[in-house]
């Protein structure tokens, strides 16, 4: 992760992962849930980003039509929240690789995060309500429908599997 490189101790949230792995007897995979946990973090802050944006831009844009200004926060929330989303996934969750260039990281992230809405927040989402679940508990279900589809796409397309690989060779080794 972004907070282990140059061998430090890594952040608080590192810290408190690796002593519930320790006293779970899980710490092989002490790197994954810090990295879920760091996930869920910048998921977090970045829906409370979209909401109260979104909330914001409902309050001062500047239309009387309804469904104008509701397509236009949700556009600019999206917009802002998914740059935010992308700078702290890149800097804290995932060790970026270095195979790509930084715009192309970020147009294959915003593609994966417009698949994501489209599938989960548009699709399944009318899907379930239009069967008459509720909408709150349908909202629940696509949200982690899409957390799960958003971090293994980070996961495969962000991070650096080189470096994995590499160390994968020297454990075998020893």
């Amino acid at each position: 992760m972004a907070g282990k490189k140059g061998g430090k101790k890594g952040d608080i949230i590192d810290q408190m992962v690796a002593w519930g792995c320790e006293l779970l007897h899980l710490s092989k995979y002490e790197k994954f849930f810090q990295q879920i946990a760091k996930f869920a973090i910048v998921g977090v802050i970045t829906t409370a980003i979209n909401w109260t944006i979104y909330a914001i831009g409902l309050k001062i844009l500047p239309t009387n039509e309804e469904i104008v200004k509701v397509a236009l926060a949700s556009a600019i929330a999206f917009i802002i929240s998914t740059i935010f989303s992308f700078w702290a996934n890149t800097k804290w969750v995932f060790d970026t690789t270095t195979k790509k260039t930084r715009r192309r990281l970020f147009t294959e992230f915003l593609i994966f995060n417009c698949i994501s809405f489209l599938v989960f927040d548009e699709a399944l989402l009318t899907a379930l309500v239009s069967v008459e679940w509720h909408p709150m508990i349908s909202k629940v279900i696509t949200t982690a429908c899409s957390m799960i589809f958003n971090f293994i796409t980070r996961k495969i397309f962000l991070e650096d599997h080189s470096a994995q690989k590499s160390q994968g060779k020297t454990r075998r080794k020893r």
